[in-house]
């Protein structure tokens, strides 16, 4: 039997009280891989955090962030008024297939390009329900394109209101989306009518 002083004996005890009482070696919740195209999405268990994703998305210019930060299943686009008089069958039939198809061209056409960025101010906001919540600001969102200026100016700006809904998997995502001039001769409308073809 090996016989430590007492000092040694009561290092290795306050040692092993130590370690067991702290959570170093506890499993902690996984994170969402990096898939190596800059911000990592984060799991929007709050309405804030879809609004950070959607933010991160533009900067990144990431299409796989901007799908999951939509619905799977029945999401509903409304142009600013302008918009929709000029093109009524173009936002007839616009729903998620749409949606991630003007937001990949877009990514196709700012890819090895910086500069993009989706700023938002004036905001408001108001949880409805447990599963219900509204976010409404003014937007300027900045995609620099290498279409030219003649095609499509690289800023849009403009009102949005995001209406989310919680699904079963507490999870929060955008299901319906609508879009206001503001007095702004070009909107996010303008760049879904310029980028979905």
């Amino acid at each position: 039997m090996l016989n430590f002083p007492h000092h040694i004996a009561a290092l290795i005890i306050g040692v092993s009280l130590l370690l067991s009482s702290c959570s170093v070696f506890e499993t902690r919740e996984a994170e969402e891989p990096d898939d190596g195209s800059g911000t990592p999405f984060t799991t929007p268990v709050q309405p804030s955090q879809v609004v950070e994703n959607l933010q991160n998305a533009v900067a990144d210019m990431n299409v796989q962030n901007y799908e999951r930060s939509i619905t799977q299943a029945g999401f509903r686009y409304q142009p600013n008024s302008d918009s929709q008089s000029s093109d009524p069958e173009l936002w007839a039939s616009w729903g998620e297939e749409e949606e991630l198809d003007y937001f990949r061209n877009m990514a196709s056409s700012a890819s090895g390009l910086s500069g993009h960025q989706l700023q938002l101010e004036n905001v408001s906001s108001n949880q409805e329900s447990e599963t219900e919540y509204q976010y409404e600001a003014d937007y300027a969102i900045t995609v620099v394109h290498d279409r030219g200026n003649d095609v499509a100016p690289t800023v849009a700006q403009g009102r949005m209101i995001l209406y989310m809904e919680r699904g079963e998997d507490d999870l929060w995502e955008i299901v319906e989306w609508y879009d206001f001039s503001e007095g702004s001769d070009f909107t996010w409308s303008d760049f879904r009518s310029t980028f979905i073809q």
